[in-house]
């Protein structure tokens, strides 16, 4: 029997809240505050109790044109008129071809690729995890510290983050993640602990592919240094190693633009998509080179519903839409004024907290720091977005000390400004002392580990 605190028990979200507890698998959420969201209008989140919250998250990335966008709403309606789905393992659909092809035509580099569907994220890089196996007959991967791929088997053991419980896969090997304001290492070699490793007995002749986030999303919304991407990158070259990108929370213009990894200047092998794709829908890909694609047969990897017709039709409402001129200008526009917001109030001195700002386009993170210790303060950064949750602003944390800022493109110039001011006010009472049983309550079921913050 889970108890609550007195100030939400007259809520219907708690009611909510208590039968969630009884029915549905309590791995199925990571709570922050008792929110259920009942209907989510262009930036606006609204609760089942009636209440408005801007928002800064964007169902994590998944609605980056926020809720209800009109070209979205309107190819959505016209293929539910036709049908939502019929297996794609065994029928085509034209939405599916439509959308791969818009997808392939923005490749990096415009070489010859194409995509297989998948329904997230998570299982889209455990079926690049199997091209790369397939396609290079080889068995060892790296990945980096701090990274996240997914909650499935293989995505899973890609990550490194907090709370891991499956067994670890021992063909997985995890080496320091450099972000662009890292120290330079002495002697300017960013692989020096990877080489290493190789002296040690694993070659770089059995590893089939790196897997990067040019930007880490869950490990703080931090940007790759270029020079350790450009070293790691003429290493899989020499090596014959795949080098592949997981952009499923930076894509589609997160990052300011199609991909994360343009802004590098790179061309990687593979590109792993998922949250937006679908334009609010579950959708996830993994699109490379052709030759890698084909490394695979259907009896394989075939999917009943990857790649079926409703996702695919909104995904190529929002793909068209985001390639519009006007859109581009909007997101340029937008995004000065959110960089100069976060900016600002990453710049403010008068809180016990120091901020640190990281990130590109309309993806930030704000590190909280003790400004005494200089440590990262976990607590308080949790206080700070329950206390915006109480204000009306929908915020969360992650890699423990940092807010994620990520509203959606659609926000209007108003409730960014708004949103900003109320996360300074946020500030300003959890910095002044404001506390209240229920945020300290669900820290504790954020974090059950611990006790002593």
């Amino acid at each position: 029997m889970i108890s609550f605190m007195v100030g939400f028990m007259e809520r219907e979200s708690i009611e909510i809240l208590k039968r969630d507890a009884q029915a549905i698998a309590s791995g199925q959420h990571i709570l922050y505050f008792p929110i259920v969201v009942d209907a989510v209008e262009g930036d606006t989140i609204v609760d089942i109790d009636g209440n408005r919250y801007i928002d800064f998250l964007s169902s994590a990335s998944s609605l980056n044109m926020g809720g209800m966008n009109p070209q979205i709403r309107q190819a959505v309606w016209r293929q539910m008129e036709k049908c939502t789905q019929y297996c794609t393992c065994y029928t085509l659909n034209r939405p599916m071809v439509d959308y791969a092809e818009r997808l392939t035509s923005i490749y990096p580099g415009g070489i010859p690729a194409k995509v297989f569907f998948t329904l997230s994220g998570s299982d889209a890089a455990d079926i690049a995890y199997c091209f790369a196996k397939a396609y290079t007959k080889r068995n060892h991967f790296i990945s980096f510290r701090n990274s996240f791929h997914g909650n499935t088997y293989a995505s899973s053991n890609l990550s490194d983050m907090e709370g891991e419980e499956l067994p670890l896969l021992s063909n997985i090997h995890r080496f320091h993640y450099f972000h662009e304001n890292d120290a330079v290492p002495l002697d300017g070699d960013y692989l020096a602990e990877m080489k290493d490793a190789f002296k040690k007995g694993l070659s770089p002749g059995d590893v089939a592919a790196i897997f990067i986030e040019p930007i880490q999303g869950d490990g703080g919304l931090r940007p790759a240094n270029k020079e350790f991407m450009r070293q790691l990158y003429g290493f899989c070259k020499e090596h014959g190693i795949l080098f592949i990108c997981d952009e499923v929370q930076q894509a589609f213009f997160r990052s300011g633009s199609w991909f994360s990894i343009d802004r590098y200047g790179l061309v990687p092998d593979g590109i792993i998509m998922g949250k937006s794709l679908g334009a609010g829908f579950p959708l996830g890909g993994f699109m490379a080179r052709s030759e890698i694609i084909d490394s695979l047969s259907a009896t394989v990897c075939a999917s009943t519903m990857a790649g079926y017709h409703l996702a695919c039709a909104a995904g190529i409402a929002q793909f068209d839409y985001m390639g519009q001129k006007s859109f581009r200008t909007m997101l340029d526009e937008k995004s000065r004024l959110f960089e100069s917001l976060a900016r600002d109030i990453a710049g403010r001195c008068k809180w016990k907290t120091r901020l640190s700002l990281s990130g590109v386009g309309f993806s930030y993170g704000l590190q909280v720091f003790d400004r005494k210790t200089g440590m990262p303060d976990r607590l308080t950064a949790f206080k700070i977005v329950f206390r915006c949750y109480e204000l009306g602003l929908l915020i969360i944390t992650v890699a423990g000390n940092t807010i994620r800022l990520q509203p959606p493109f659609s926000i209007s110039e108003e409730n960014l400004k708004k949103g900003f001011e109320l996360l300074g006010r946020a500030m300003d009472d959890i910095d002044q002392g404001y506390t209240s049983k229920d945020m300290l309550y669900f820290y504790k079921k954020r974090y059950p580990e611990t006790d002593k913050d």
